[in-house]
C-alpha cells in the first residue's frame, strides 16, 4: 500500500491559499439548525473546527488517514468535535449526518461512484452532501513529476508513475447525484489564482500535496535526488517568474437530498 506521508507544516506554508476554497465550499451549504457534521479527510483539524463552528454544529466528527495530522488535530477535540483515525474508502457509521463535507481530500481515495453512494446513506433526510478537489493533474508541474518518476533510478521503486486520477467528469457526478435522489445540485469549476514569490515556491507548494505521493515510495536518499532534479525541470518549462502566476483549478460538488 502506498501511503502518503503528510507533513502538517510543510502542508500549511501556503495555508491561507489553500484555504479559500474551503470558505467558499462552506458558502454552498444551507443553513441546518444544529446539524451533525462529518468532514472526511480532515488533515490537523483547523478547518474542521471551523466548519463546526460556522455551521453550528451540535456534533462534529473529523476523520483522516495521516497520524501526522491527526496528532495536530487531537489538540482541537472539545465534548462535541471528534477526530478519529479512519481510511475514508473503509469508513462506516451507525450515526447518520445532516452534513458531510470533504475538503481536497477524495482524489486520492478510488471509485468515486460507490464512495458518494456510501455517503449518500449516511444522511439524514434533507441532508447535504459538500465536496471540493483540485484538478490540476494535467498541468507541467504534475506532468513533470510523472515523467521523472519514470526515469531510473527511480522507476523501479515507484508501483505507478503518478497517483491514480480518480475523479470524474463533472457531467458524471451531475447523473450520479441525481441518481442517488439529490433534489439540489451544485458542480462547477473554478480557478484559483495564486502569486507564489518565485517558480521554486511551486515545488514548495507541491512537497505538501503530490509530492508526498512518491516520498513516501523512495528512501530518504533517492527523495532527496528526486526532488532536486524535479525543481530543476519544473524551473527549466516554467522559467523562473518573481512572482510566480500559479492557477489553481479545483472542482466544487453539492447537493441536498429532499425532506421526508
Amino acid at each position: 500500500m502506498i501511503k502518503n506521508r503528510w507533513n502538517p507544516d510543510q502542508y500549511n506554508k501556503f495555508e491561507s491559499e489553500r484555504n479559500q476554497p474551503f470558505y467558499d465550499l462552506l458558502k454552498l451549504i444551507h443553513s441546518q439548525e444544529a446539524p451533525h457534521l462529518l468532514d472526511l479527510g480532515c488533515g490537523d483539524g483547523k478547518l474542521t473546527l471551523a466548519a463546526h463552528q460556522k455551521l453550528r454544529a451540535n456534533l462534529t466528527l473529523g476523520i483522516d488517514i495521516s497520524h501526522e495530522m491527526l496528532a495536530k488535530a487531537q489538540r482541537l477535540q472539545t465534548t462535541n468535535l471528534f477526530f478519529r483515525e479512519e481510511d475514508i474508502q473503509n469508513f462506516t457509521s451507525e450515526q447518520k449526518f445532516h452534513i458531510i463535507l470533504s475538503n481536497a481530500a477524495l482524489q486520492w481515495v478510488p471509485d468515486h461512484q460507490k464512495l458518494l453512494t456510501e455517503f449518500t446513506l449516511l444522511l439524514e433526510s434533507g441532508g447535504q452532501l459538500a465536496i471540493q478537489m483540485p484538478l490540476n493533474q494535467n498541468y507541467p508541474s504534475h506532468v513533470l513529476a510523472s515523467e521523472l518518476a519514470a526515469e531510473e533510478p527511480y522507476r523501479s521503486s515507484i508501483v505507478q508513475q503518478q497517483p491514480a486520477t480518480h475523479v470524474l467528469e463533472m457531467e458524471d457526478y451531475a447523473v450520479l447525484l441525481d441518481e442517488l435522489g439529490f433534489e439540489s445540485q451544485i458542480v462547477r469549476t473554478q480557478i484559483y489564482v495564486h502569486y507564489l514569490e518565485s517558480t521554486a515556491s511551486l515545488v514548495e507548494w507541491l512537497r505538501g500535496s503530490l509530492l508526498t505521493y512518491y516520498q513516501g515510495q523512495l528512501t530518504d536518499e533517492l527523495y532527496k535526488s528526486f526532488l532536486a532534479e524535479y525543481r530543476k525541470r519544473v524551473i527549466e518549462r516554467l522559467g523562473w517568474s518573481e512572482p510566480f502566476f500559479f492557477p489553481m483549478k479545483r472542482l466544487f460538488i453539492w447537493g441536498q437530498l429532499p425532506i421526508l
